[in-house]
């Protein structure tokens, strides 16, 4: 049965903040075994798959300090899709904000025909960020992107071809985006057209993955997309496709007893003609709302599987910084 995936328009009421739109939620079923898949070892170490081919090796550092990535970065491959040029007229021609809409539904259709995928049964966020700030899932908060996402920098070229990288924590994460496969040649066609496109206002988002363990994301599709942004100095647009599972929330009595006893009494001095503030109004309506809200929040997560030898992970490691010459880790700083 091949894999189904329901989507539907997402809002942030699990994070109650009501209303807003922030993407597709997607409700994944009948997936097949991920061909791109994360498997662990011992000693905080993992390595990530696309089928029988290793895409990067990591290693958490013991006080959780930063990561330490290893890449493999072999030549470009399209999992999804390509998208074509018919496609990117018919939604330029939509308003900005449909536009956001019908790319995730692109980007939703394609991970349905994808070669390769990371999808597994669940449920999933594909979030549409303009590229101003992203969404990170792990510290329940916005981050703006780095500079070298705005391109024009010799460190932005270094790091696309950087074998090793070194993610540095520090006190609030880091929220890379990283290639996972080698850039092309930025004669190429395709980036020549996507160049083109970004001067124009009309390349497609990048459809990016984020790792919890890595805190930071990966380039599922849009690697000529980066590359171009890089070379033209433009801002992208990403889609954040992140995994997890839904907690219930319990409701406390005494707590939504006190809360309604303030409301009462706000209320009585309404009709009593006394004047409140607006603003204080309308957040005693949000507290008010949120306290008898007893829909799930949200636990985001990857999924990955520990059947990873350690002595294998450091074999490999070994042997692949031989073969890149031993280069010494690109360092990215922390937020």
């Amino acid at each position: 049965m091949a894999i189904s995936i329901h989507y539907q328009d997402d809002t942030r009421d699990h994070e109650r903040d009501y209303g807003t739109w922030s993407g597709s939620l997607l409700i994944v079923s009948n997936a097949p075994k991920s061909a791109l898949r994360l498997r662990t070892a011992a000693g905080k170490r993992m390595r990530l798959d696309a089928g029988d081919l290793p895409l990067l090796w990591a290693e958490m550092e013991d006080a959780y300090y930063g990561v330490n990535i290893y890449r493999n970065l072999p030549p470009h491959q399209n999992w999804l899709p390509s998208i074509s040029s018919a496609e990117v007229q018919h939604i330029a021609s939509a308003s900005v904000e449909q536009q956001k809409r019908l790319w995730l539904k692109h980007f939703a259709q394609a991970l349905r025909n994808a070669d390769i995928s990371c999808l597994s049964d669940g449920l999933w966020s594909l979030e549409y960020c303009d590229g101003s700030q992203v969404c990170h899932p792990h510290w329940r908060g916005k981050y703006r992107l780095r500079d070298w996402h705005l391109g024009g920098s010799e460190d932005d070229v270094q790091l696309l071809h950087a074998p090793a990288v070194y993610l540095d924590w520090c006190l609030s994460g880091n929220g890379q985006v990283l290639n996972i496969f080698a850039p092309q040649h930025k004669d190429s066609g395709r980036v020549k057209w996507w160049r083109k496109l970004a001067r124009t206002g009309q390349l497609p988002p990048i459809l990016v993955w984020y790792i919890h363990s890595l805190n930071a994301y990966l380039i599922l599709d849009g690697h000529d997309r980066m590359q171009a942004c890089l070379l033209e100095g433009v801002r992208p647009a990403f889609a954040v496709l992140t995994s997890f599972y839904e907690v219930a929330v319990h409701s406390d009595p005494r707590r939504e007893q006190a809360i309604l006893h303030q409301v009462n009494l706000v209320a009585e001095r309404i009709s009593q003609g006394i004047h409140i503030n607006p603003d204080s109004f309308a957040s005693m309506q949000k507290i008010l709302a949120q306290a008898f809200d007893h829909r799930p929040t949200r636990h985001f997560i990857t999924r990955a599987t520990a059947n990873l030898s350690s002595q294998l992970w450091q074999d490999e490691v070994t042997a692949l910084m031989r073969q890149k010459g031993q280069p010494e880790a690109f360092y990215v700083q922390g937020l």
